[in-house]
């Protein structure tokens, strides 16, 4: 097995921990809308012995997807010299994508730290308080829609590398992450136009 499989194994395992976080934080969010249950939820996760466990496997896994994407981007790009002459799909130039990828980066640093702040008794009112800034709101927005983005393309790629390439599997994928965006946005849409 060469390095750069390697990379990219170590790569798709640490991106299948954050996704299936993904997932999680996603679910619990959604108890916002069932009233005293998302305070009483978030009182038991932000106890010390769950919360820093958990931020210290993210952040790890993090650390990990992005090394190794960086370190392949790296093998990549001293492969290939000269630039395709013409591509399969829609071309979407590298600078936008390694633009869009640092925009992620920030914006998943910068939910973390906002969430090390937030009122651990009322987190509830901590959210709306957040989300009845438009700034804030738009932020956010923009955030999960390139956490979208990135999700869709990377899990189909996934999906290509183990010679799955099925139209039904990308219409699963498709259709996952769309939920898993609609699911994130759904609590500041909500706030903001109740606010």
């Amino acid at each position: 097995m060469t390095l750069l499989q390697i990379q990219k194994r170590t790569m798709t395992i640490a991106g299948t921990v954050l996704s299936v976080y993904l997932l999680f934080h996603m679910l619990s969010n959604l108890s916002f809308f069932f009233g005293d249950s998302f305070n009483q939820f978030y009182q038991i996760y932000n106890s010390a012995w769950i919360r820093w466990p958990v931020l210290v496997i993210v952040l790890i896994c993090l650390w990990i997807h992005v090394r190794a994407a960086v370190n392949i981007r790296r093998k990549n790009n001293q492969a290939r010299q000269v630039g395709y002459k013409k591509h399969d799909k829609f071309h979407i130039p590298a600078a936008l994508v390694t633009l869009s990828i640092i925009l992620l980066f920030l914006f998943i640093v910068i939910h973390i730290i906002q969430s090390l702040y937030v009122n651990p008794d009322d987190v509830r009112s901590s959210v709306m308080s957040w989300f009845s800034s438009v700034i804030i709101t738009l932020f956010y927005l923009t955030g999960v829609f390139i956490l979208v983005m990135h999700l869709q393309h990377s899990l189909i790629n996934v999906l290509q590398t183990l010679g799955i390439s099925a139209k039904m599997h990308h219409i699963a994928i498709h259709s996952t992450v769309a939920l898993l965006g609609v699911g994130f946005v759904s609590i500041p849409v909500y706030v903001w136009l109740m606010s």
